[in-house]
C-alpha cells in the first residue's frame, strides 16, 4: 500500500499541476480525447462518456485503495483538466508500475508532460516500494517515445501483436526505468 502525507498528492508543475481526478472531470477528459489525433496512436478503446467516467472511476477508487494511480493534468491559471499521468498497472509483489500518459493536442509541445512523467516517477520512487517504472508505447508513436528516451527511459524490445487497438493488433515498445537509473539522473534533465 502506497502512502504519504497527502495520498494522491497535488503536485506543481512549472506550467501546471498535478491533481486526483474528479468525476466533474469526465467532460474535460471526454472533449480532447474524442479528437482522433490524441487517441489514434494509443491503446484506448473507441473514446465515449462512459469509457471516460470508467477511467475517472478506476482512478479515483485505486487511489482509495492506496493503490499508485492517474492524476488529472490542470494548467497553472485553469483547473480544467487537459492531459492525465501516471500509472495504470501496479505490482506490489514484483516492485514495478505502469506509466501511461495522454495529453490534449493544444498543449503538445509545451513541455508540460515531461514535467508530469518526472514527477510521477519522482514521486513514486520517492515511496521506495517501486524498482521499476515500464511503459508500452505503440511502434508507430514517435512523440512517446522521443517524451520517455528524453526522461531517462531505455527501450528493452518490441512485443509482436501486443494489443488490439480498436480492432487492429498492433506491435508496441516497451520502455523501463529502473529506480538505480533515476537515481543517477541528473538534476533537470535527462541521462547522459
Amino acid at each position: 500500500m502506497v502512502e504519504g502525507p497527502q495520498h494522491p498528492p497535488i503536485i506543481e508543475l512549472e506550467g501546471g499541476r498535478l491533481r486526483p481526478l474528479r468525476m466533474s472531470d469526465a467532460d474535460a477528459l471526454y472533449t480532447y480525447l474524442r479528437d482522433p489525433a490524441v487517441t489514434e496512436l494509443t491503446s484506448f478503446p473507441v473514446v465515449s462518456v462512459p469509457m471516460v467516467e470508467g477511467m475517472i472511476a478506476r482512478s479515483i477508487n485505486r487511489w482509495a485503495a492506496g493503490e499508485p494511480s492517474k492524476w488529472g493534468i490542470v494548467l497553472r491559471d485553469d483547473d480544467r483538466v487537459v492531459g492525465t499521468c501516471g500509472f495504470n498497472e501496479w505490482s506490489q509483489a514484483h516492485r514495478w508500475a505502469e506509466l501511461a500518459f495522454d495529453l490534449a493536442k493544444a498543449e503538445w509541445g509545451t513541455g508540460l508532460m515531461r514535467q508530469a512523467v518526472d514527477a510521477v516517477i519522482g514521486w513514486v520512487y520517492q515511496l521506495d516500494q517501486v524498482d521499476r517504472v515500464h511503459a508500452f508505447v505503440r511502434v508507430d508513436n514517435r512523440r512517446s517515445e522521443r517524451l520517455l528516451e528524453r526522461s531517462g527511459f531505455i527501450r528493452e524490445g518490441c512485443l509482436r501483436s501486443y494489443r488490439v487497438c480498436r480492432g487492429t493488433a498492433h506491435d508496441f515498445h516497451i520502455y523501463s526505468l529502473l529506480r538505480s537509473d533515476w537515481a543517477r539522473k541528473p538534476v533537470g534533465g535527462g541521462l547522459g
